[in-house]
């Protein structure tokens, strides 16, 4: 007998594999020549060069030739076309709304804050995140249909249909249905807690991109603590890992009151922490005291999840970060004192939009999994609302 034919089904599952190949190959180096594309993917000349016609033909990929120069065909590079399409990264938070709008590359083009207070109605919350969507899509000069997915973090416990169960930060908002709202047009939607997104930015674009284990501390109006556990995120069964605020004996979350005490009765709840670490800054010895007391407050809760995974970096998020040259040395002392090893700690860099920026990672994955994963069939032509 002669050599077996290769069946239909295997051929179409070998042209997906490659097209996904070759496409991973693009966004990896950005406009890389056909021989480099070659080299980077394993497959032969021949095989990629009928995948770079398919995928320029579907929109996935522009070619762009070089200028002329001397005798012989232009050489010829290609892109991917991350302006396709874009994601949104939210951050609904108890005093503010943040958007970030980013292209299929993860390009930020364009940011937008919504100012709300945990006494807002929960529809006025949704409504606030829908305006800082529209805001980002209009600044950008981007139609609303294109954003193909949107990843959304909120302070309390998410389950994993996107649904609120718990938060203690905003009296309303345990049972908010974030996924439905914001994809009841169809879009893609992914839900998560902030402090885990938080996390997930500063792995992804921040300050610990190399670090393969890392514990976040984000601190603020609220604190919380998120774990990257070999390169990966870790929420946990139920999305509640490193949620340490329900145990007795941790009182992170008053610990913010040592910070307002030291400020004067007139300057609001709002700017009493950075007025207080504006004074430690400034020498002064109350509120250096108070610094000291809140960084105890906060190592104790560090130390409970740096004792169980050892991780090799400490990240100091949330907005409390912006203090780093008053607070980062105090946390360390208190974190020498109560662990056997310190792990290298570093502030974020990130600012506010670290929790929307996270998101926005969150959406760009679910794009991935949605469009790329070998497992979903042919790449289709490339449409406005290709999700």
């Amino acid at each position: 007998m002669g050599p077996s034919t290769p069946a239909a089904g295997d051929l179409a599952r070998l042209r997906q594999h490659n097209e996904r190949v070759v496409l991973a190959a693009v966004r990896a180096s950005g406009t890389p020549r056909v021989a480099q594309i070659v080299a980077d993917s394993g497959l032969g000349r021949t095989a990629v060069e009928d995948v770079l016609a398919t995928l320029v033909a579907r929109r996935w990929l522009v070619e762009e030739r070089a200028a002329i120069r001397g005798r012989g065909r232009p050489a010829r590079s290609y892109r991917f076309r991350a302006e396709a399409g874009c994601a949104v990264g939210l951050d609904i938070g108890a005093y503010s709304v943040r958007a970030v709008l980013t292209d299929l590359a993860g390009r930020v083009l364009a940011t937008t804050r919504r100012p709300v207070s945990p006494q807002t109605r929960r529809r006025d919350r949704l409504a606030a995140a829908d305006r800082a969507l529209a805001d980002c899509t209009r600044d950008a000069g981007v139609p609303e249909r294109r954003v193909w997915a949107v990843g959304a973090g909120t302070t309390g416990l998410v389950d994993r249909a996107g649904r609120v169960v718990r938060a203690n930060a905003i009296p309303d908002w345990a049972g908010a249905d974030l996924a439905g709202h914001l994809g009841r047009d169809g879009r893609l939607v992914l839900v998560d807690n902030d402090s885990q997104l938080a996390a997930l930015a500063e792995q992804r674009r921040g300050v610990a991109t190399e670090a393969a284990d890392l514990v976040l501390l984000h601190a603020g109006r609220r604190t919380g603590l998120a774990l990257v556990l070999d390169g990966r995120l870790r929420r946990g069964a139920y999305g509640a890992a490193a949620d340490l605020s329900a145990l007795p004996g941790l009182s992170w979350e008053p610990a913010i009151e040592y910070l307002h005490a030291v400020a004067p009765a007139d300057v609001p709840v709002a700017d009493r922490a950075e007025r207080a670490f504006a004074a430690a800054r400034d020498g002064d010895r109350r509120a250096r005291t108070a610094v000291r007391r809140y960084a105890r407050a906060m190592a104790l809760a560090a130390a409970t999840a740096i004792a169980v995974v050892d991780p090799r970096m400490l990240v100091l998020g949330g907005a409390f970060s912006q203090a780093a040259d008053v607070l980062l040395e105090p946390l360390g002392a208190e974190l020498a004192r109560l662990c056997p090893q310190v792990p290298e700690l570093r502030a974020s860099t990130l600012g506010a939009d670290c929790v929307a920026l996270g998101a926005a990672c969150l959406a760009l994955d679910a794009v991935d999994e949605r469009l790329l994963a070998a497992d979903r069939g042919p790449l289709p032509a490339l449409t406005a609302r290709s999700v």
